[in-house]
């Protein structure tokens, strides 16, 4: 099933196959876990959130279209319960960064290198703008379009060229 695109396994998941289910979870929980959590800033928060995206992914089995490239109407899903998360409980604390699935290294020295670029880069984060922060996560993390990300954020796609460019232009400067 690893050969299957998204929509075939959505094509089967409405058809009652289980499995396809589990390969959608496999190639997108990371991702999608780990803008969650660059966003909410709390790892359980963030857990209960990819929890959620897929219920709803399951949820929707028989209405999915495929008009959208699935990962764009999954990370349209993931933002709209983020949205609604932060809402109602505010900004949470930062906790330290979080790298799920991080490659292995082969010396403790590139570890900890790896370990203070990983820092680096979230405390930059951080000094993002929400907007800016978002669509370079959805760019990155996502892998979305600049029209994807519009769809998604209810923006155009000339604003997230621009907001992508000026993210990566203020993180290379604090970096």
């Amino acid at each position: 099933m690893t050969g299957d695109t998204d929509d075939e396994l959505m094509r089967r998941l409405a058809a009652g196959d289980q499995g396809a289910f589990a390969a959608l979870y496999e190639r997108h929980r990371t991702r999608v876990f780990t803008f969650l959590l660059r966003l909410v800033r709390d790892r359980a928060a963030a857990e209960d959130l990819l929890q959620e995206v897929f219920l709803r992914v399951y949820r929707a089995r028989a209405e999915y279209t495929g008009r959208t490239r699935f990962q764009a109407w999954l990370f349209t899903i993931a933002r709209r319960l983020l949205v609604d998360h932060l809402r109602r409980a505010g900004p949470a604390p930062v906790e330290e960064a979080d790298t799920p699935d991080a490659p292995a290294l082969e010396t403790p020295a590139q570890h900890a290198e790896a370990r203070e670029l990983a820092a680096r880069l979230e405390r930059a984060l951080e000094h993002l703008p929400p907007a800016q922060r978002e669509v370079l996560l959805l760019a990155r993390l996502g892998g979305l379009d600049a029209g994807e990300i519009a769809a998604v954020t209810g923006s155009t796609p000339g604003a997230v060229r621009v907001a992508l460019h000026r993210a990566l232009r203020r993180l290379r400067d604090l970096l």
